[in-house]
């Protein structure tokens, strides 16, 4: 099985949410998982989603970054997406989903914005 993890680390009132490996349709699950924890909590004023190491997307892990777009406008948080390359970057914009989410070059950028 490939490689997949998800972590958080609240830093400031900001929670930055590191996602590594192949989100897929196998691991959306442990996503969806970690993202609702962070969700139900209340969300933070900002999550910055970490995804320099992911190193695969499908169309599955797309909908999970979109779902988690909804629970942060639906709590008033902030959501912006960081690393963003390889495939995910070619899914966004070939959809037309790049404009709708918020993204950054870096962690440290993001959180500059808070």
């Amino acid at each position: 099985m490939p490689f997949f993890t998800v972590s958080s680390d609240l830093r400031g009132t900001a929670l930055v949410v590191q996602v590594s490996g192949e989100l897929d349709y196998g691991h959306a699950p442990v996503f969806r998982n970690e993202m609702s924890r962070v969700w139900r909590a209340g969300g933070p004023q900002t999550v910055v989603m970490d995804l320099t190491t992911l190193t695969f997307c499908d169309s599955a892990g797309v909908a999970e970054l979109i779902w988690s777009l909804q629970q942060s406008r639906a709590l008033g948080s902030r959501l912006v997406l960081v690393g963003v390359h390889g495939t995910l970057e070619r899914i966004l914009a070939i959809t037309g989903l790049r404009p709708v989410f918020e993204i950054s070059p870096t962690v440290e950028d993001a959180l500059r914005e808070v």
